[in-house]
């Protein structure tokens, strides 16, 4: 299960402080809104303590309470969240530490695209999930070190069952009486995963960057002795083993570039790889898909899946990410547009007071994505692990928007189908 940069605050809070600890009881938001959960809300305690001169320990114990009905079989429609987390060190840029977490949670399928507070809005609003999710139940322990500031290495054990969730029917402001889209299966089990994370991260801000380096590599080898997978065609997948000895590993990597060209633009790079790596065929929790509004604009929700040959219907109405790996560059221009605006007074003894209704020029956004998701192996449609598709098969499209502080408009064209122009609000940068 993903780890969650932190409970984002939606609700109360009640704080007390000493000049040893910290602690606070909550009720908030506490993840995106869904078709699976609706809202769920977070409620608990959460403590932190200074147990000496550069020796830290966090503790949370949070249930997580859904808007629907029980998920996954567990009654009483209650999640939960326990974590804690020993750190030594020099405050937080360097150190090391470990980690516990107990979970029973929803967990979102391809949550690498766009940000989880962007889901929630569209679905919401709109009532467009641009994820999958399924129930993730279990443990895990996690030992991290920071030996510089830009550079952390981390091993995660874990260990959780995965079950299948259905969408179910939250109310939404538009759309709301439009069918959802399905939720698919995935291949229910018992995992275990071992996985390996470096971090090396050199940007300036990391919520405005304008120079530096980001780069993530994570590594991870998964098993199970109980997996019960679903009967796909094997145009799309080779049997899983369901003997006690399905194993397969997997790898993602994002390089991320930003430099400053003048002193009002920057040109930003990315790289994103992810996928098979070895072993068994990826379940399909693990599986991937290209198109929709992050990475590739231009193309429409899931434009490429590899799932043509999957004719049930839990998996064609839901449009199922099948893919083995992926492969995508961007590439953006920023010009800061220098603009403006304030309403006040302009007597010569208010001009050292800042008016509350002041107006920043936006960021120009010119682009360009192009990228691949395809299947691994022998035969027609797919490519044995040792190769990348041709230049000639990858997706392309091009694009103009204005990013104020985060929020975005965009318009983006393909250049390699007929598809037609598409818009696309953002409530983040692209990256």
């Amino acid at each position: 299960m993903p780890r969650a940069r932190g409970i984002p605050f939606f609700g109360a809070r009640k704080t007390w402080t000493t000049t040893e600890a910290h602690s606070s009881l909550t009720v908030a938001t506490g993840g995106t809104f869904n078709r699976v959960e609706g809202v769920p809300i977070v409620f608990g305690p959460e403590f932190a303590w200074r147990v000496r001169e550069g020796v830290g320990l966090r503790f949370d114990a949070l249930g997580i309470a859904r808007s629907v009905g029980d998920v996954g079989g567990e009654p009483g429609n209650l999640g939960y969240l326990v974590r804690s987390e020993l750190r030594s060190g020099g405050g937080e840029q360097r150190g090391i530490g470990i980690g516990f977490r107990a979970y029973s949670a929803v967990t979102p399928v391809e949550a690498w695209g766009l940000r989880s507070a962007e889901v929630g809005w569209a679905a919401f609003l709109f009532q467009r999930d641009y994820r999958d999710y399924y129930l993730a139940r279990g443990v895990s322990g996690r030992a991290f070190v920071q030996p510089s500031g830009p550079l952390t290495l981390a091993l995660e054990l874990t260990r959780d069952q995965q079950i299948s969730v259905t969408a179910r029917d939250p109310w939404t402001v538009f759309r709301n009486s439009t069918p959802w889209r399905q939720n698919p299966p995935i291949d229910d089990g018992h995992y275990t995963t071992l996985g390996g994370v470096v971090t090396f991260d050199t940007r300036n801000d990391r919520d405005q960057p304008t120079a530096g380096w980001l780069v993530r590599a994570e590594v991870n080898s998964s098993w199970s002795d109980d997996v019960s997978p679903q009967v796909l065609p094997v145009g799309v997948r080779r049997p899983i083993p369901t003997d006690g000895s399905y194993q397969f590993s997997r790898l993602f990597l994002d390089v991320r570039r930003y430099t400053r060209i003048s002193p009002s633009g920057r040109v930003n790079l990315r790289v994103l790889a992810g996928g098979w790596l070895g072993g068994d065929a990826l379940p399909l929790q693990q599986r991937l898909s290209l198109g929709g509004a992050d990475p590739l604009p231009g193309y429409g929700f899931r434009h490429s899946a590899c799932n043509g040959d999957l004719t049930d219907s839990v998996f064609s109405t839901s449009r199922v990410a099948a893919c083995d790996r992926i492969l995508v560059t961007q590439i953006e221009y920023r010009g800061h547009l220098s603009l403006h605006w304030s309403y006040g007074t302009s007597r010569p003894q208010d001009e050292g007071v800042k008016s509350p209704f002041t107006l920043q020029g936006p960021d120009l956004v010119v682009f360009g994505n192009a990228g691949q998701a395809w299947l691994v192996g022998d035969g027609p449609g797919r490519l044995p692990a040792d190769r990348l598709p041709s230049s000639g098969s990858w997706l392309a499209d091009l694009g103009l928007g204005m990013d104020w502080g985060g929020f975005g408009v965009y318009f983006a064209k393909a250049v390699t189908t007929g598809e037609p122009l598409r818009f696309t609000l953002r409530l983040d940068h692209r990256f």
